[in-house]
């Protein structure tokens, strides 16, 4: 009896290993290390590319990494040299020491703050005879927006507003998952390092994060010098035009430049093409080159977010953009003197329009519940957190906000400060969404930062859970099983590929228990049946969802079933 007291014993230290990275299949990547987001050690290839190091080279010559020589370059076939994964050293910041990081956000913010406020004074506006910056032909409007040919037909026939409202449009224009592939294939030396130090902004100041592409990558982008600087407008659907998508950074596409193509990849419009464009800015029509008048359209459709016209925007046209005699052909109103169309750096609203479409977290959070899905309402406004007055606010105000940040729907909804006052500013009042837009941030409102309200109406929700465990057992004390997710409008499954403690910490407070007590590689509760949505997870333990952890992108992954993952939560 005693001895198979302690085999059971020694089974279920095997099986439960809550301190350990993945003791049961070989030592997986350091989450500390800066190669680890997206790489399973035996998927891992060498990168030549330093973000932090520009290299100097010739600007003719093509950065594809120093290992290949030109004869093992000229018998590569064009699918093989997508797979030569050109890899900054610098991503995944994310899995660095999270105390680490969290000691010197506050004076990056201030250094980032005073580089802005400085860009007024300092920054050299984009010339008139920029040409580098643009693209050609009748695939690219508005100077660097490429679009299909049947995009580019309806186009011919109505205009942005028919382009905008077809159905083909919408569904083209597509959101990419958090982490994005990529490759880099025949671009010079110089657009190069100016790709990597965007790429690097991305990182610091966004949730993004841009990775090597790997054999099993579907979706990414491969960056490629074909004619000016162009990028097609969010993430394609499958097809000719993605898998890869393809952006453009050829000669003179560098400072920031890569960042605005980027940002055109990731869903965003021109800032002067704004519904309200007309109240900041004023056309200088007799200036603007014979037959690019359509490039300064006002689209009545674009979506600011709620955010300020921003002239310091990097998606903003310079002064002289399309000038046919060298003179203004768009001037900011009231003060002409202000600098509009900077190459510099991304602004800070820049940041946030990235941040309000991919980082939820870092625009909108849930606080004083006992998870991440339930709680007081807050907001991240004007570089500080403020609540949301109960004024008007209703079931499809909380359903659009729990979807918006990841959850399937909405349990219920609370007013009178159900979770305790806030203490910040009150960022919104009077919301009224109609419960079908993609965030809260679309819905009519008073103008953000306004309200007659006081924190003893600060509204709450209680969403619909987004992780669970199935064929397991789940009380208020303990809960095991099987772990799925809810990401991108689906259920599925978790490889267990460097999935630890970290990981599990974070799905057992989503849950609502204090930590994690195991983890269970192996199907240990049964195979699934469902996608696989994610691989290859490492959070460091403090995110609110796993979901924010990296990761491959949502839904892709090498795994099987059998290696489905398992949890043990306990209070």
């Amino acid at each position: 009896m005693t001895r198979l007291a302690l085999l059971v014993l020694l089974l279920a230290t095997v099986n439960c290993s809550p301190t350990s990275k993945r003791n049961w299949s070989g030592p997986g990547p350091d989450k500390n290390d800066d190669h680890s987001l997206a790489v399973k050690p035996e998927d891992k290839e060498e990168s030549n590319l330093d973000l932090g190091k520009p290299e100097d080279k010739e600007e003719s010559n093509l950065d594809l990494g120093e290992e290949y020589t030109e004869e093992k370059k000229d018998d590569l076939d064009e699918d093989k040299k997508d797979e030569l994964d050109l890899e900054d050293d610098n991503h995944d910041k994310n899995t660095d020491n999270k105390a680490d990081s969290n000691k010197d956000e506050d004076g990056e913010k201030d250094n980032f703050k005073a580089e802005i406020a400085e860009l007024t004074k300092e920054v050299t506006q984009v010339s008139y005879n920029l040409s580098g910056e643009y693209g050609s032909g009748k695939d690219v409007i508005e100077g660097d927006i490429k679009i299909t040919p049947e995009q580019a037909a309806i186009f011919k026939r109505g205009g942005w507003d028919e382009l905008v409202n077809s159905e083909a449009w919408l569904f083209n224009h597509g959101k990419w998952s958090r982490n994005i592939p990529y490759t880099i294939n025949r671009v010079a030396t110089r657009e190069v390092n100016a790709l990597h130090a965007s790429i690097r902004m991305f990182h610091e100041h966004t949730c993004l994060r841009f990775t090597t592409k790997r054999s099993y990558n579907r979706d990414y982008i491969r960056f490629v010098s074909q004619g000016g600087c162009w990028s097609y407008l969010g993430k394609q659907p499958p097809g000719r035009y993605a898998r890869p998508q393809l952006v453009s950074l050829a000669s003179g596409c560098n400072l920031a430049v890569p960042a605005h193509e980027i940002m055109h990849a990731l869903g965003r419009f021109h800032e002067q093409s704004r519904a309200d464009r007309d109240r900041y800015v004023r056309i200088l029509t007799g200036n603007i080159r014979s037959g690019r008048e359509g490039n300064f359209r006002r689209q009545t459709t674009s979506d600011s977010q709620s955010l300020p016209y921003d002239y310091l925007s990097l998606m903003h046209y310079g002064r002289y953009a399309f000038s046919r005699n060298g003179r203004p052909t768009i001037v900011p109103i009231p003060d002409a003197s202000v600098t509009i169309g900077q190459r510099n750096r991304v602004s800070m609203y820049d940041i946030q329009h990235i941040n309000i479409r991919y980082c939820p977290e870092r625009a909108l959070r849930l606080v004083g519940g006992r998870g991440s899905y339930e709680g007081r309402v807050e907001v991240y406004w004007n570089e500080q957190w403020g609540t949301v007055c109960d004024d008007s606010f209703d079931r499809n105000d909380s359903r659009v906000i729990c979807k918006y940040m990841g959850f399937p729907d909405v349990a219920a909804t609370y007013g009178r400060a159900r979770f305790g006052r806030g203490t910040g500013p009150i960022v919104m009042d009077d919301l009224r969404c109609a419960g079908n837009e993609y965030s809260p941030f679309a819905c009519p409102m008073r103008t953000i930062g306004t309200h007659n309200c006081g924190h003893h109406k600060d509204a709450s929700v209680r969403c619909q859970k987004n992780v669970r465990l199935v064929r397991g057992r789940v009380n208020s004390r303990v809960a095991y099983g099987r772990l799925e997710v809810y990401a991108e409008g689906r259920w599925g499954t978790v490889c267990d590929d460097l999935f630890d403690i970290n990981d599990a910490h974070v799905v057992c407070r989503q849950l609502g228990y204090r930590r994690a007590s195991c983890v269970y590689p192996r199907a240990r509760y049964g195979r699934g049946t469902l996608p696989i949505l994610m691989d290859n997870v490492q959070c460091t333990g403090g995110e609110a969802q796993i979901t924010h952890c990296p990761s491959t992108p949502i839904g892709e992954h090498n795994c099987r079933h059998s290696e489905d993952v398992s949890v043990r939560c306990v209070n």
